[in-house]
C-alpha cells in the first residue's frame, strides 16, 4: 500500500511540475511576444525624434523670418517717412530725365532725288537750286541753331582782291563782282567770308534767310583734311542772331578750275597781268548746336549726313548739266557715309581741352555738377550741390576726363 500511494505522490508530483513547465514556455512565449514589442517601440520611438527636429527646425526658420519681415519693415516705415531711401537697395531714391539724344527717334526724308535720315519732328527745306547747285538744310523748328546743311555747289568767288577790284571796275553788275575773296584757298579762308556769302545767296538765289549767318566766327582746332573731296574739317563757334553761342564741325572744297589773265588795265597793254577765273567751292557740309550741347549731338548729325543718297533721277540730271572730274564722286552713292565717317574719326582725335573748359563754365553758368552711374558709366548733370545731400554709393563725382563726353540726362 505505501508503495502504492508513493507512486501516486510522484504521479501528482509529475503532474503538478507540468503546469510549471507549461509556465516557462508560456514565459518563453512571452519574452518572444515581448520582443517585437520593443522593436516597436523603438520604431515609434524614432519618428518621435524626427518630430522633434522639424520643430526645432520650424522654429529656427520661423525666427529668421520674423527678422528678415521685422528688417524689411523698418526699412519700408523710413521710406515712406523719408521717401530717401528705397526698401530694397537702401540707395537714396534720385529722378533721372533722359536727354533727347539718349532716346533719339529717326525718320526717313525722301523727295526722289535725295533721301537721309532726319531727327523725327525736324524739318528740310531744299533750295530752289539746280542739280548742281543742290542744297538743303535740316533744322529743329524749335531751335534752329541745332542744324546741318549741304551744299553740292558755290562758284564765282574771286582769287585775289585784285581780281574782285577788276570784276568791280569793269563788270560791277555781274556775279563776281558781288562774290568776295577767297584768298589762301582753304576751307577756313571760305567760311571766313561765309556771311557775305549767305548775303547774296539769300537775297539773290533763295530769296529766303536760307543760309544762316556766322557771327564772330571763330575756329577752336583744324581736325584733319577731308581726303575723299578734299578741304578740311574744322571745330568752330560762332554767335547766332540772338547773340547765343553755337559751335559745329564745318567742311568744304575750294577748287580753281582753271586759269584767265587780263590787264589789270584793259586799255594799258603793258600793265600788270590778273587771273580772273573764278574759284568753286563743293560739297558745303556743316553741322550746328548751341555750344554747351554740341558734344550730345554731334553724332546724331554725323549718322544723318552719313545717310544722304541720290537718286538716279538726280545723277543723271546731274551729269547732264556738270561734267567734270567731280562727277564720278558725286554718283557715288556711298561717298557721305565715308564722308561721315572721316568727320567722327576726326572729331574723337580731337584736343579735348576745350571741351573741358567750356563744359565747366557752362555748368557753372547753369548751375550743374556732373555724376556719373557707377553700374552704367552714363553721366548725368546734377543740381548744383547734389553730391552733398547723395549719401549712397551709386553716382559719384566725374573725373577730369569725363567732360569730353555725352551726358545721358539729368538727376535730382
Amino acid at each position: 500500500m505505501d508503495d502504492i500511494e508513493k507512486k501516486d505522490n510522484e504521479v501528482k508530483e509529475e503532474k503538478k511540475e507540468e503546469p510549471k513547465k507549461e509556465k516557462k514556455d508560456d514565459e518563453v512565449k512571452e519574452e518572444k511576444k515581448e520582443e517585437p514589442k520593443k522593436e516597436e517601440k523603438e520604431e515609434k520611438e524614432e519618428p518621435k525624434e524626427d518630430k522633434s527636429k522639424n520643430k526645432s527646425n520650424s522654429k529656427i526658420w520661423f525666427i529668421i523670418g520674423g527678422i528678415l519681415l521685422a528688417i524689411v519693415a523698418i526699412v519700408g516705415v523710413l521710406s515712406l517717412f523719408s521717401g530717401e531711401k528705397s526698401i530694397f537697395s537702401l540707395e537714396p531714391k534720385v529722378k533721372v530725365t533722359k536727354n533727347e539724344t539718349s532716346q533719339i527717334q529717326y525718320e526717313k526724308y525722301d523727295n526722289s532725288l535725295v533721301s537721309f535720315d532726319i531727327p523725327k519732328g525736324w524739318k528740310v527745306v531744299v533750295a530752289p537750286f539746280d542739280y548742281i547747285h543742290y542744297s538743303f538744310k535740316v533744322y529743329n523748328p524749335e531751335n534752329p541753331d541745332y542744324m546741318f546743311l549741304f551744299g553740292m555747289k558755290l562758284e564765282g568767288y574771286n582769287k585775289s582782291q585784285a581780281a574782285r577790284n577788276w570784276q568791280q571796275r569793269y563788270y560791277p553788275s555781274n556775279l563776281f563782282a558781288q562774290l568776295p575773296v577767297i584768298d589762301p584757298q582753304t576751307t577756313e579762308a571760305f567760311y571766313g567770308v561765309w556771311n557775305e556769302t549767305a548775303a547774296y545767296v539769300n537775297a539773290n538765289d533763295a530769296k529766303s534767310e536760307y543760309l544762316p549767318k556766322f557771327n564772330d566766327f571763330s575756329i577752336i582746332e583744324t581736325l584733319g583734311q577731308n581726303e575723299m573731296v578734299g578741304g578740311d574739317i574744322l571745330r568752330a563757334t560762332y554767335t547766332d542772331s540772338n547773340g547765343k553761342k553755337v559751335q559745329g564741325l564745318f567742311t568744304a572744297s575750294v577748287m580753281s578750275a582753271g586759269t584767265y589773265y587780263v590787264n589789270s588795265d584793259i586799255m594799258n597793254l603793258f600793265s600788270s597781268k590778273i587771273d580772273v577765273w573764278p574759284l568753286n567751292v563743293y560739297n558745303i557740309i556743316f553741322m550746328t548746336t548751341p555750344d554747351e550741347d554740341f558734344i550730345n549731338w554731334q553724332g546724331v548729325l554725323d549718322h544723318c549726313i552719313g545717310t544722304i543718297a541720290f537718286s538716279d533721277t538726280f545723277v543723271n540730271g546731274f551729269n547732264k548739266e556738270e561734267s567734270s572730274i567731280l562727277t564720278t564722286i558725286q554718283a557715288n552713292q556711298k561717298v557721305y557715309d565715308q564722308i561721315s565717317d572721316m568727320i567722327m574719326d576726326s572729331w574723337e582725335k580731337r584736343n579735348n581741352s576745350y571741351d573741358i573748359i567750356s563744359q565747366k563754365q557752362s555748368d557753372a553758368t547753369l548751375g550743374y555738377e556732373r555724376v556719373y552711374d557707377t553700374d552704367t558709366g552714363e553721366i548725368y548733370k546734377a543740381t548744383n550741390g547734389f553730391m552733398d545731400h547723395y549719401d549712397g554709393t551709386k553716382y559719384q563725382t566725374i573725373t577730369e576726363d569725363m567732360y569730353t563726353l555725352p551726358t545721358a540726362g539729368y538727376i535730382e
